[in-house]
């Protein structure tokens, strides 16, 4: 794999499962993301909770790594938009489940307000290969 992650023992340890820092080998090929929200690719349905935005976030970003040839593995930095504070553990609770054991690094804002009202959660990142 092209990346390394950093947690150093001199940085207080992440709270939730992220990496403090992505080294990303040179030559490597990168991908950036565009932010990423909760509207169906089939019909541009925005979704109406919290939890089915997260999902089909993650569905969209997945099938940009796909079409790139890569995978949610090949993450290695992600920016993560959240309208609410109260749907922080939902988010990370998701995104541990499709994660699962690999951590890119990761930032968290709560701002006032998404470019559509309805959007609940944006997601944009970078991946190499």
């Amino acid at each position: 794999m092209p990346t390394r992650f950093y947690n150093p023992k001199t940085v207080s340890s992440p709270v939730n499962p992220y990496s403090h820092g992505a080294e990303v080998e040179a030559g490597s090929r990168l991908l950036y993301i565009a932010g990423q929200v909760g509207r169906r690719g089939v019909d541009g349905d925005i979704l109406p909770d919290f939890e089915s935005q997260v999902r089909q976030t993650y569905a969209n970003i997945a099938e940009v790594l796909k079409g790139a040839n890569m995978s949610l593995t090949n993450l290695v930095k992600l920016t993560t938009y959240i309208t609410d504070r109260k749907n922080l553990e939902t988010m990370r609770d998701i995104r541990k489940e499709i994660l699962g054991n690999h951590k890119p690094a990761h930032t968290l804002v709560i701002p006032a307000g998404l470019a559509f009202e309805e959007y609940l959660i944006e997601v944009d990142c970078v991946a190499a290969a």
